[in-house]
């Protein structure tokens, strides 16, 4: 488990969640393909130099940390409503790419930026 929350294992399998996406919504076997190997290498000890200090492996670092966190936490209600919420808004977004429903896949991405929106503003003291 420590290995894939490496910043350049978590980069891996970042990208193969994006091409997963383009392989639901191309219907595409090859990118299929591609994006479980990098799943699957994004488990191997890589054995690379430390990432460089850009604004990627600052982000990669900040969402190795949230996982640390969340996966340390105890199992309560709070929790589970979080869990559940991602599994719906995973199928939903699963649904939304295979079915090539571009309405469905441009609401999602807006209450994605709508709730990173009410996050930074909350962060700022704005209580809305």
């Amino acid at each position: 488990m420590s290995r894939h929350r490496q910043p350049w294992n978590w980069s891996l399998h970042l990208a193969a969640l994006v091409l997963f996406g383009l392989a639901l919504f191309t219907h595409g076997y090859l990118l299929l393909a591609a994006s479980l190997i990098l799943l699957g290498a994004g488990f191997f000890e890589l054995g690379l130099d430390g990432p460089p200090d850009n604004r990627w492996f600052r982000f990669v670092r900040g969402g190795v940390e949230w996982e640390k966190n969340w996966s340390a936490a105890p199992w309560n209600r709070v929790k589970w409503s979080r869990l559940a919420i991602v599994v719906l808004v995973g199928g939903l977004s699963v649904w939304a790419l295979w079915t090539q429903e571009l309405a469905a896949v441009m609401l999602l991405a807006g209450f994605a930026v709508l709730a990173w929106v009410v996050r930074q503003n909350r962060e700022n003291g704005i209580d809305p």
